[in-house]
């Protein structure tokens, strides 16, 4: 008995006449190119896969194609055939032209059905929220202009000019590697944020325009210019898609690279323009310059895991255009037939190149998910309720709705069968009741994370000798790193007009003594009195002006070395009253300071109860374990140690403090506490490195969570 062909193997499917093919030779293997002018895209097919989309031609039907694959000895299977052809369709690349199906009169434009609007509308209007496109202004003519001045720089010659430059430059940061680690901790101070944004976006527009020069160099059409924003960010932006039409892989990699290119060699300028400039703003912005264009560039524009131009570099080392999406779709259906028992479609990739698409789409959604958390939570604490919308509508686009539509294909998976639940969609349910029955665990157990405190190295029982009053400096008796023992002496001032004043004083008062026996003896008591009275007020300040005498000469007030920078200048110089001269400590005497905020107190505690070692790390790597010691009773806003100001690298918030000789102080109430170090740790550590203390978390993952998103 004759069976009906599926009405499926009835359609005649037209591949779009506009998409161009090219051929491209890796190793043993020939791919085809297909490029979609109308939407931009890239699509990778093999010869099988490319056969068959040149047989569809409008006037085959799916059978005939099938039947033509037979002749042609193309093994596939039909159910294959058939998936690929939807596929096809799907992406736009392929229209069903079958009779009845074509083109039909205008009719009123219906109202969007929900589906429609969840599954195309809202992200769409979500997406503009997240990021928009803005173009300005045609790219070919600034690209011909710029070409014709500077493109010799994408040459042999110029290359090997900028691997000197750039190689130079590392050089330069290299040997001065402590001073650059200073300029990036104060990147983040508050108030270089608008001079930072100035220069990364000159940075970005060199970016940009580093890639439509390149393109130009390799005879590429430049599009649209403009401006795009993310997360409210502004991004220059430059179309130059049709790279890939290119045949030479590293013509394409050196467009994908033009802007880091160009970044990097102003960095290295920037590099060398700080190494000349002396001491002042100006070598502190050539210096955050570098660190923008350089470090930061490569970070991000770099990174091959973010869909920029080391995604892309990638993509053309590996042949694989379209990488991200090969990748997240064999990941895809692994995860669809682990979990809910859908069959993997046939893949577009063989060999290592499948397997490389896979590892690159895991590690760039683990990389992506942590980098986006991050962007998102630091708008969201900028931006304050704006910021938490912007979350909102991120975690909606990212998370939420691509999960819902995930839930929604399962559910509709072979729905057409009469059973109400088919395989899938008990696999789903029974899915979702494990992940909604493990969910309420989270208020019951301890969070797996761990609270780390701020902490900073001093000195215990450091002298820090200072002056008493302005004066010149007479003698200094020490050196630095010289042991000195408790009474020494470590520096002698002299101040002149100060012995004037005191000799002066002695002698008010002898004569003020003398006027008061003198009017005892004339019997003008009154008179008397007021004289005992002056003299008493002149030998308070005698007193004083000697104590400010003996304060002149600095002793050692424990045993100790001497610390302290350019001491051996010292002598003759005129020092300001309150100004530091040097100070006396023990290497091997060292405590911890840890400033404990309100958050963290708790679980501070605990940690103080249990008497466990904790674990300390300090900027450098160094890292050792101590015991936490008992908190101070009161709660301050007085910064505990300037080293853990946010304005220095530090990392406590700090505002301007109302208190004179205070500049700053901290945001929120702090406690401290002081841990006493053993003597071979103190000599492995310096005094001001600031680092972490680990401490285990005493809260639930649900109130971890919910403190998260509080702040």
């Amino acid at each position: 008995m004759e069976t009906t062909p599926p009405p499926e193997a009835a359609m005649m499917i037209q591949f779009d006449p506009d998409i161009e093919f090219s051929h491209r030779d890796v190793g043993s293997r020939t791919q085809v190119i297909a490029h979609h002018a109308a939407t931009g895209k890239f699509f990778q097919l093999g010869t099988e896969e490319y056969r068959i989309a040149s047989l569809l031609d409008g006037r085959r039907t799916i059978s005939d194609v099938m039947e033509q694959l037979a002749i042609d000895g193309v093994d596939w299977d039909p159910n294959d055939v058939a998936e690929l052809i939807k596929r096809f369709v799907t992406t736009g690349v392929a229209r069903n032209i079958s009779p009845g199906a074509g083109p039909q009169p205008p009719q009123p434009i219906p109202k969007p059905t929900a589906s429609q609007i969840f599954q195309r509308w809202l992200p769409q209007s979500l997406s503009m929220v997240i990021s928009q496109r803005i173009p300005l202004l045609q790219g070919e003519g600034i690209a011909s202009w710029l070409e014709r001045r500077v493109g010799a720089v994408f040459s042999v010659n110029g290359m090997c000019v900028w691997c000197v430059l750039v190689a130079s430059g590392l050089l330069v940061v290299s040997k001065h590697h402590r001073e650059f680690g200073i300029e990036l901790r104060r990147m983040f101070d508050p108030g270089m944020w608008m001079i930072l944004f100035a220069m990364w976006a000159i940075a970005k527009t060199l970016h940009e325009l580093g890639h439509a020069v390149a393109a130009k160099y390799h005879g590429v059409r430049v599009g649209k210019i403009g401006i795009m924003f993310f997360l409210f960010a502004p991004l220059a932006y430059v179309d130059v898609t049709d790279a890939w039409k290119l045949r030479s892989r590293w013509s394409r990699v050196q467009i994908a690279l033009g802007g880091v290119y160009v970044e990097l060699a102003f960095a290295a300028v920037a590099a060398w323009t700080w190494w000349f400039l002396p001491p002042g703003i100006a070598k502190h912005l050539a210096a955050q310059f570098f660190l923008v264009a350089g470090p930061a560039t490569i970070l991000v524009n770099a990174n091959p895991l973010l869909r920029l131009d080391g995604y892309y570099v990638i993509a053309d080392l590996t042949e694989i255009p379209n990488l991200r999406m090969h990748g997240r779709s064999q990941c895809g259906a692994w995860i669809e037939k682990w979990l809910v028992n859908i069959p993997s479609p046939r893949p577009l990739l063989s060999g290592w190149r499948r397997s490389f698409a896979t590892v690159h789409a895991v590690s760039s959604v683990v990389f992506q998910l942590v980098w986006m958390s991050g962007l998102v939570i630091g708008v969201s604490i900028w931006a304050k309720g704006l910021g938490v919308a912007l979350a909102i509508v991120a975690v909606l686009l990212w998370a939420a709705l691509p999960l819902a539509k995930w839930i929604w294909k399962v559910w509709n998976y072979q729905s057409s069968e009469k059973r109400l639940f088919t395989s899938q969609r008990y696999r789903l349910v029974m899915l979702g009741f494990l992940v909604f029955t493990a969910f309420p665990s989270i208020s019951y157990f301890h969070s797996p994370f761990q609270r780390r405190v701020p902490v900073v190295v001093q000195f215990r029982d450091e002298q820090i000798a200072r002056a008493a009053v302005g004066a010149f400096v007479k003698r200094v008796y020490v050196s630095p790193g010289q042991r000195v023992d408790r009474g020494m002496i470590l520096i002698k001032l002299e101040n002149p007009d100060l012995r004037v004043q005191r000799d002066q004083k002695a002698d008010d008062l002898k004569l003020a003594e003398l006027r008061a026996i003198q009017f005892r003896r004339q019997e003008s008591l009154s008179r008397a009195a007021s004289e005992i009275e002056n003299a008493d007020s002149l030998r308070r300040q005698l007193i004083e002006l000697d104590e400010q005498i003996d304060a002149l000469t600095t002793y050692a007030l424990r045993d100790g070395f001497v610390i302290g920078r350019g001491i051996e200048r010292l002598p003759g110089r005129f020092v300001e009253q309150g100004e530091e001269l040097l100070r006396v400590a023990d290497p091997q005497e060292k405590e911890l300071l840890a400033s404990i905020g309100p958050s963290d107190v708790e679980a501070y505690r605990q940690a103080i109860e249990v008497r466990h070692a904790t674990e300390v790390r300090l900027r450098g790597g160094l890292s050792f374990s101590t015991t936490p010691a008992h908190l101070r009773p009161r709660a301050s806003v007085s910064l505990p140690h300037p080293a853990l100001a946010a304005t220095v690298g530090g990392p406590l918030a700090v505002e301007p403090s109302p208190n004179e000789g205070e500049p700053w102080r901290v945001a929120s109430p702090q406690m401290q506490s002081i841990t006493h170090l053993d003597p071979i740790t103190s000599l492995d550590i310096q005094a001001g490195q600031i680092g972490t203390m680990t401490i285990q978390d005493n809260h639930t993952i649900a109130s971890r969570i919910f403190e998260a998103l509080s702040h």
